[in-house]
């Protein structure tokens, strides 16, 4: 099993030291670090902290179909930027949104039909691909609804990856945005299985309550905080909806075997101060590797 965490948990918090939060990672049992960009790209630096802990992934997510074709230039020149500075380091994925086109998928009158912008996007991933290949870089896509993403139910990864084919696109594979879009986070793993070369970990709470009373339209969740009407929330493995045994059982299960294992820490109650943050990882470490233990005895 190879564990790591998403570095914009620490940045979030106000720290960006690449080397500091290796430290951490290494003293705490991670293997690696996904790394956001709230992270400088100075190289000695990675050098440095390289000898903590590994630097498996990099994240980028933007809107890399605007309608504005400037916004579209500028994302995905830094988009291209950071896969080869990722690259430099030994990184061996990749992760992105594909996002979308305004114009086409998000009327005036309200909705979202994300079929709209798949052409846009397929035409993106072509060129992303393209360039994760030169830099021996697999491309994996987050199913994130936030930052403007098409990639985000099992519909629009069918779709998405028709087009595309044969072309090697992976999933970076996070449940909790299933749960609260009422999509199944187990079935996915059976169909997509081949595809999944990197987990999100991250749980996500409902309340049925709060729901009842505002709407599924009501959404007033965001990545960090906690506003009175949400109706659900991030939480740390093991606090919301998510049966993390039979997951990580199906994880498991799959071709290429067990895929690494990434934190991201988006949970209120251990975010934005650093100590936080480590009480979070620490605690959401622990119970992974007892998860694990489990597994392992009943194998």
């Amino acid at each position: 099993m190879r564990t790591g965490f998403h570095t914009n948990s620490f940045a979030w918090a106000g720290v960006n030291d690449i080397e500091k939060i290796a430290a951490f990672a290494a003293d705490t049992g991670f293997d690696f670090l996904e790394v956001g960009p709230g992270i400088p790209l100075d190289k000695a630096a990675f050098s440095r902290a390289g000898k903590h802990v590994g630097f498996d992934a990099f994240i980028y997510c933007r809107n890399f179909i605007d309608d504005d074709g400037s916004v579209v230039a500028q994302e995905r020149g830094e988009l291209y930027r950071r896969m080869r500075f990722a690259a430099e380091v030994g990184a061996k994925r990749f992760i992105c949104s594909t996002g979308i086109s305004r114009e086409r998928s998000l009327p005036a009158s309200g909705g979202c039909n994300p079929v709209l912008s798949l052409d846009r996007a397929v035409d993106f991933l072509k060129e992303a691909v393209s360039v994760a290949t030169e830099c021996g870089l697999a491309l994996c896509l987050e199913n994130c609804p936030m930052y403007r993403n098409i990639a985000t139910s099992p519909l629009m990864w069918r779709k998405l990856f028709e087009a595309l084919d044969p072309l090697p696109v992976g999933i970076c594979y996070d449940a909790s945005h299933f749960v609260w879009q009422m999509i199944d986070v187990y079935r996915p793993i059976s169909e997509f299985g081949s595809r999944i070369a990197h987990v999100h970990m991250k749980d996500t709470a409902l309340f049925r309550s709060k729901l009842e009373d505002v709407g599924i339209l009501h959404n007033t969740a965001t990545e960090r905080g906690f506003e009175e009407n949400q109706w659900w929330r991030h939480t740390v493995i093991g606090d919301g909806e998510i049966d993390w045994a039979r997951f990580l059982a199906m994880l498991h299960a799959l071709p290429g075997g067990l895929p690494a294992l990434s934190f991201e820490m988006e949970d209120y109650q251990y975010e934005c101060r650093p100590d936080k943050v480590r009480e979070g990882l620490r605690l959401q470490y622990q119970r992974l590797k007892k998860l694990e233990q489990e597994f392992t005895a009943k194998a």
